[in-house]
C-alpha cells in the first residue's frame, strides 16, 4: 500500500485547516429540521421520494441557516422507465455500523465540511447516506446515481467479508475511499490524520512540560484509531524514557453494529477511579486520553472525585473539536487532526480513483496534525 504523508505546515500551506465554527454543515441542518441526515440529503438534491412537508421543513431549516450550498429548487423529472437521472458529478458518502449520532460528533461534521466544500467549489453534489446496521443498499447506490464513495464505518469489531454483506459488495464495486478509519481487512483507499506524528506530538509536548510519568486512558480498547494513536504515544514516550500507564476498558467480548458513537460517562467514571487510586508518590502527573469527548467525560469525573485539571493533574487529548471544548476550563491542550482537510483529500482521491479505475494499488493519505496549546497541560 503506497502511504502519503501530508504535512499541513511545511509541505503544502493550502491544506491548513480552518475551524469549521461559523459553517453549517449538513448535520446542522438536519438537527435543525429534526430529520435523519439522509433525509437532508434527498431533499437538497431534489429527490422526489421525500414528503412535501418534510421537504418543506428541511428548506425552511436551509435558509434560516444559510446553508451556503443551497441550490436552486427545481422539480425533479423521472425518465420514463422510473429510474432516477444521474447526473455526472454526484458523489456519496455511505456511514455505517455506527448510530445515528455519529455524522453529529464534531469531528465527523468538520470532515463532511470539508468534503461539501471540496465537492461544491466543483459544482458537484453530495450525497449522503447513513445505515447504523449496515443492512441495507442507500436507493443512490442501487439506482447508480453515483460515480463513487466516501465510506465512514465503524473504528471497533470485525468487517464482515463481502459474501456475508451485501452493503460491503456494492460499496467495493464503486471508486471508494475510506474515511478517518478504517478496519483490518477492508479493502481501498484510506485518507486519515498521521497517527505516529499525533502520539510523538502528545509524548513530546508532556516531556516538554516536566511530566515523567503519564497515565494512558482508553474508554473504547480496540478501537482502530485509539489503538494506533495508543502505540504511537507508547513508542514515543519510550524513546523519551517517561513511565506511562495504561489504564483501559474491559474488551467487550462481542461487538454488534450499531456500535455506539460516544462512550458512557460511568465508563470513564471507573477509569478516572483507577488513576485515583494509584499511590500519590507514583499517580501519574498527566494523562493522556484519545478523543476530545472523552476528555470532556474525564474533566467532569475528575472535578467530582475532587482533582481540579491543570493544578493537580494535566490532561492532553486528540481532534481538537472546538464545539466540545469552548466550555472547558482550563482549555484543553489537544491535537489538531484537522478534520476538514481530511475530507477535503478525501474527496481528492476519491475523483483521483475514479478517473484511474484500473490502478491495483491503494493508498493511504495521511495529513500530518498539529497541537493546539491551551492551559490544561501545566510546566512542572
Amino acid at each position: 500500500m503506497a502511504r502519503i504523508s501530508l504535512s499541513n505546515q511545511r509541505r503544502n500551506p493550502s491544506l491548513n485547516a480552518m475551524t469549521s465554527k461559523g459553517k453549517v454543515t449538513i448535520t446542522d441542518v438536519a438537527k435543525a429540521a429534526k430529520v435523519a441526515v439522509g433525509t437532508v440529503s434527498r431533499v437538497l438534491n431534489n429527490h422526489p421520494d421525500v414528503h412535501p412537508e418534510i421537504q418543506e421543513k428541511v428548506w425552511q431549516a436551509a435558509h434560516r441557516l444559510h446553508y451556503r450550498r443551497i441550490r436552486q429548487r427545481r422539480a425533479a423529472v423521472r425518465p420514463a422507465d422510473g429510474s432516477h437521472a444521474s447526473r455526472a458529478g454526484d458523489i456519496g458518502v455511505v456511514c455505517f455500523g455506527m448510530e445515528d449520532t455519529l455524522v453529529q460528533l464534531p469531528v465527523v461534521s468538520a470532515a463532511l465540511q470539508g468534503i461539501e466544500s471540496a465537492l461544491s467549489a466543483q459544482d458537484r453534489s453530495l450525497l449522503l447516506a447513513n445505515i447504523p446496521r449496515g443492512d441495507r443498499i442507500p436507493p443512490f447506490i442501487s439506482e447508480g446515481q453515483v460515480k463513487g464513495v466516501i465510506l465512514k464505518g465503524p473504528n471497533q469489531g470485525d468487517l464482515p467479508t463481502e459474501p456475508q454483506n451485501e452493503l460491503l459488495q456494492k460499496l467495493y464495486s464503486l471508486p471508494h475511499v475510506w474515511l478517518m478509519g478504517r478496519l483490518p481487512h477492508a479493502k481501498g483507499d484510506h485518507c486519515n490524520f498521521d497517527t505516529d506524528v499525533a502520539g510523538w506530538l502528545v509524548a513530546d509536548h508532556l516531556h516538554a512540560r516536566g511530566h515523567r510519568r503519564i497515565a494512558f486512558i482508553n474508554p473504547k480498547p480496540g478501537q482502530t484509531q485509539f489503538e494506533k494513536v495508543k502505540q504511537a504515544f507508547l513508542s514515543a514516550a519510550g524513546r523519551l524514557q517517561l513511565e506511562v500507564v495504561c489504564i483501559e476498558a474491559d474488551t467487550p467480548e462481542h461487538i454488534e453494529w450499531p456500535l455506539p458513537a460516544t462512550t458512557l460517562q460511568d465508563k470513564v467514571d471507573k477509569l478516572t477511579q483507577d488513576w485515583a487510586g494509584i499511590p500519590a508518590k507514583t499517580r501519574p502527573t498527566a494523562i493522556f486520553v484519545p478523543s476530545d469527548r472523552s476528555a470532556v467525560q474525564l474533566y467532569a469525573s475528575l472535578e467530582r472525585s475532587g482533582y481540579e485539571v491543570g493544578k493537580h493533574v494535566s490532561v492532553i487529548s486528540c481532534n481538537n473539536e472546538e464545539s466540545l471544548l469552548m466550555n472547558l476550563q482550563p482549555g484543553l491542550t489537544t491535537v489538531d487532526v484537522h478534520a476538514e482537510a481530511i475530507g477535503r483529500r478525501a474527496v481528492d482521491q476519491l475523483l483521483w480513483r475514479i478517473a484511474n479505475p484500473q490502478e491495483p494499488l491503494a493508498v493511504q493519505i495521511l495529513v500530518e496534525p498539529t497541537l493546539v496549546e491551551r492551559g490544561s497541560v501545566v510546566q512542572l
